[in-house]
């Protein structure tokens, strides 16, 4: 293997490929694993913890849509609720289900037409 500083692996594809176990054990051991296409440097081999793997919480259109309701309420009144991570804020949506929804635009008065 090519090293350029220690502690550090740079290989092209084609050795990474031939010596693959290797070179993930020493990502794994907190070596900087560099693969080479040529003399460019392309991609890096790291290793993955637990927290990596987690997988965002995402937002249902009904849930976004009280989200930026509840937003804009905030903005209006002063008022806000802070929450640190996404899964809060779908816990928090999922349990605000019977608030009102928002209307895109007022409500005209029957019998009128909007600009005359």
């Amino acid at each position: 293997m090519r090293g350029h500083t220690p502690g550090m692996h740079a290989v092209t594809i084609r050795e990474a490929k031939a010596r693959l176990n290797a070179l993930v054990e020493a990502a794994q051991r907190g070596e900087q694993v560099v693969l080479m296409r040529g003399a460019r440097h392309v991609a890096l081999i790291v290793p993955l913890t637990e927290a990596d793997l987690e997988v965002s919480s995402r937002l249902t259109d009904a849930q976004a849509g009280r989200l930026w309701a509840e937003l804009a309420t905030g903005v209006r009144e002063g008022t806000s609720v802070v929450m640190e991570r996404p899964d809060e804020a779908v816990e928090h949506l999922s349990r605000a289900k019977s608030s009102p929804r928002p209307t895109s635009r007022p409500r005209r008065k029957p019998g009128r037409r909007g600009g005359r």
